[in-house]
């Protein structure tokens, strides 16, 4: 069966950076006796960067191709990728007052990890999803924001030299930790080369090697945009 890489989402959603409710629904029309037209028709208003989503380079780059211009090559959306698990628990706490863990995965860490995978599954190393064995949920099914995973500027530097690479995803809700500062380095690593997806339930997906669907809504000049990305595994894949 497919994994399906986003919680449901409600109304009763909270906010991860202080934009309010991250996904609205307002009634336009409604089945009534007598009142045309005879259907259901609701507003959706969404923030996405509190919801799964994908990032283009226009996120940190004001000259940066926004999420309608990868469209011009959708290979981005789709392909084979590595679904990376870090063991045991690493994140180490940076901030008593606000509860506050911090896990920087090094080079050496995310290499030994695709290695091995190669080794088990040759392929290409086209798309690379990372989250770890351990991590808190919050009430709304994500990565609990208090436990931060991100990747070194070197591990960064390492995934963008990978041949064919064009795509990061996460289970947390940033490719970045730097409160108070204007820097975003590791989102500008990986833009250089890939797209970001972040906010992905990777709860209960195995380690390993799947194919991977995830097209976000084409938006003109978007720099980020909602979506629903799939896993799937090789027997899930067949035509008739």
């Amino acid at each position: 069966m497919p994994y399906v890489l986003s919680p449901l989402l409600t109304p009763r959603m909270s906010g991860m950076w202080f934009e309010g409710l991250p996904f609205e629904k307002k009634e336009i029309y409604s089945i009534q006796p007598g009142k045309m037209p005879p259907v259901n028709y609701d507003s959706h208003v969404l923030k996405p960067h509190s919801l799964p989503h994908a990032e283009g380079a226009l996120h940190v780059l004001s000259d940066g191709k926004s999420i309608d211009q990868y469209f011009a090559d959708p290979k981005y959306f789709f392909g084979s990728c590595l679904v990376i698990r870090l063991s045991g628990n690493s994140y180490k706490k940076i901030d008593e007052k606000n509860n506050l863990y911090y896990w920087e995965v090094g080079e050496e860490e995310i290499r030994k990890k695709i290695e091995g995978l190669l080794q088990r599954s040759p392929g290409p190393c086209e798309k690379v999803l990372l989250t770890t064995d351990f991590y808190p949920v919050n009430a709304d099914g994500f990565h609990d924001p208090n436990y931060v995973l991100t990747l070194s500027p070197e591990a960064a530097q390492y995934l963008v030299q990978l041949p064919g690479f064009n795509l990061y995803g996460t289970s947390w809700k940033s490719s970045d930790h730097r409160p108070g500062s204007p820097e975003r380095p590791i989102h500008k690593i990986l833009l250089s080369k890939a797209i970001i997806f972040e906010l992905l339930d990777l709860r209960h997906v195995p380690e390993g090697r799947y194919f991977f669907s995830g097209f976000p809504l084409r938006l003109e000049g978007a720099s980020e945009s909602a979506v629903c990305p799939v896993l799937y595994e090789k027997h899930d894949i067949r035509f008739s």
